[in-house]
């Protein structure tokens, strides 16, 4: 008798738990951005096998998601062999920009390259890297 009846309670203790954690993320609402703040729809990027010589091109699409305009300070690749281009005309609240990516393929071996995005968003500096193999 003594344990159906901490059963019981054992039982309506989680069930009261899951119902205010359930009520919590119900109401819970999102930090607001207060200016710029990009999203990428990637970051990590496979050019696959590439000969040596070869040129592959990424474009890379992000987002203003914050509610003041966008603007790229400054594209930089981690290497002499990958060129970057990007628009410099600020990007408004909800629309989107490119980047786009050029390598050039100069020896063979592991394609490790990253490039850097630094705006005035809340998130300042973003990462991309690209990957690959050349042969």
């Amino acid at each position: 008798m003594k344990t159906m009846r901490n059963l019981i309670i054992s039982l309506a203790l989680i069930l009261f738990c899951g119902a205010t954690m359930a009520q919590t993320a119900k109401t819970a609402t999102p930090a607001k951005v207060n200016g710029p703040e990009i999203k990428f729809d990637k970051s990590y990027f496979d050019f696959g096998t590439v000969k040596v010589g070869e040129v592959k091109t990424q474009t890379v699409t992000f987002t203003n998601i914050g509610n003041k305009p966008l603007l790229l300070d400054n594209v930089i690749s981690s290497c002499d062999c990958t060129e970057v281009e990007w628009s410099k005309a600020p990007v408004m609240p909800g629309k989107t920009g490119t980047i786009k990516a050029i390598y050039t393929a100069k020896n063979p071996g592991i394609i490790s390259k990253r490039v850097t995005v630094d705006s005035n968003a809340e998130t300042d500096r973003v990462i991309l890297q690209l990957k690959g193999q050349v042969k």
